[in-house]
């Protein structure tokens, strides 16, 4: 029997205290670590700069590294990027990370598709050195907006957790409210998108539409982020009542900006492809040529202009059936797919009408998970086989 939905919440929980070990004998336990003492739980600050200006080591065990190490460490920067590393490395290692969960929530929200961000998976950790991210397609709208969303959500944690020496909590939230007192530390969602805007839209400083697209569609990110900010709120008052309650603002959980930019990516709009119709992106809805210059020159002037949070594409995609070397697509050879299924997880969709492969797999996940108080979450192993489809 799998682990229950409950226990796994309790695991989750738990693993931010708790180190994960497996003892001889195949069972899988949650311990405290002997040495989380006080003074490291309160000093949990991976990343968060010193007095001299390097990184120091947080909790989590990073190394200390000077702003050089740390601005050589992500190949690809532009020079003013590496500029503005050496001034703060602390908030650019926030980007980096920011960088990485970026690639990880695209491959998770793209994993029922043809395309699914492998190819933005880099060696050197840059995804904006793979060739797909200097086209125009559909897919690399999405891959701009995932990762500036996701440098502004983890540069707006890292400031709320004063892990950054340049940034905070947002003090414009102050007073009292209808029922509750603004109070805790509201994400600085302002130094984010500040901070975004000119680490990642500087490398588009050209007049081509490609970069106009991809500041559009890094604007269409920070948006999915900035603008669906939450608010939370505590109680306190005796025995659980909420005579007092205390509220914040923060950001949402990455998963759900991601789940929003997919939705935005179905949505995409086309924009025309011509570096003279006003300097602005126009959306190229009309299909129909234009047989004269003056009906050219009239169609220009009534395309509108795509709204701020939508996606825009400048050129079709292709099918990533292939695999190809040109844009680092390994097709979809040897992915699994859902035979039962009409969408574009099923076989025929993925497979691209080259049939499949049924084979069985022996897979292993925890189970029959116990909660040992205090504080420890046991589980075994188990194993069984299931069948799965493959693409030929």
């Amino acid at each position: 029997m799998c682990c229950p939905g409950v226990l796994r919440c309790a695991l989750l929980i738990l693993m931010s205290l708790c180190t994960l070990r497996q003892n001889g004998n195949g069972v899988g336990a949650l311990y405290t670590s002997n040495d989380m003492s006080m003074q490291s739980l309160g000093d949990n600050r991976a990343g968060a700069s010193s007095d001299d200006g390097s990184v120091s080591k947080g909790a989590n065990g990073e190394l200390s590294r000077s702003s050089r190490t740390i601005c050589r460490s992500f190949p690809g920067l532009t020079r003013k990027q590496l500029q503005q590393c050496r001034r703060a490395p602390d908030v650019v290692a926030s980007a980096i990370s920011g960088i990485r969960i970026s690639v990880d929530e695209c491959g998770n929200q793209m994993r029922d598709q043809r395309w699914n961000c492998s190819n933005i998976r880099t060696k050197n950790g840059n995804p904006y050195t793979n060739v797909m991210m200097s086209r125009g397609f559909r897919e690399t709208a999405f891959a701009y907006a995932t990762i500036s969303a996701g440098v502004l959500y983890q540069v707006t944690r890292a400031c709320s957790m004063g892990q950054l020496r340049t940034c905070g909590c947002d003090t414009s939230f102050a007073g009292d409210g209808v029922d509750f007192e603004w109070g805790g530390c509201s994400h600085d969602i302002q130094f984010g998108t500040s901070f975004v805007e000119t680490f990642l839209d500087i490398k588009e400083r050209g007049r081509d539409m490609q970069s106009k697209m991809n500041l559009h569609n890094n604007g269409v990110g920070r948006i999915a982020v900035a603008e669906y900010a939450v608010k939370k709120c505590k109680c306190h008052g005796m025995s659980g009542s909420c005579e007092v309650k205390t509220c914040w603002m923060q950001t949402p959980h990455f998963s759900e900006v991601g789940d929003r930019l997919l939705v935005k990516f179905r949505e995409a709009k086309q924009v025309v492809a011509r570096n003279s119709i006003g300097g602005n992106l126009r959306l190229a809805d009309d299909p129909t040529p234009a047989s004269t210059d003056g009906q050219r020159r009239r169609r220009r002037k009534r395309q509108p202009v795509p709204p701020k949070d939508h996606l825009v594409f400048l050129e079709d995609s292709p099918d990533f059936c292939q695999a190809d070397p040109g844009l680092g697509s390994l097709g979809t050879r040897d992915r699994y797919c859902n035979r039962t299924s009409d969408g574009p997880e099923g076989c025929d969709s993925m497979c691209c009408g080259r049939g499949y492969n049924i084979k069985l797999e022996r897979k292993t996940e925890w189970c029959n998970c116990k909660f040992h108080w205090c504080c420890q979450v046991k589980c075994r192993q188990c194993s069984q086989s299931v069948w799965v489809n493959s693409c030929k």
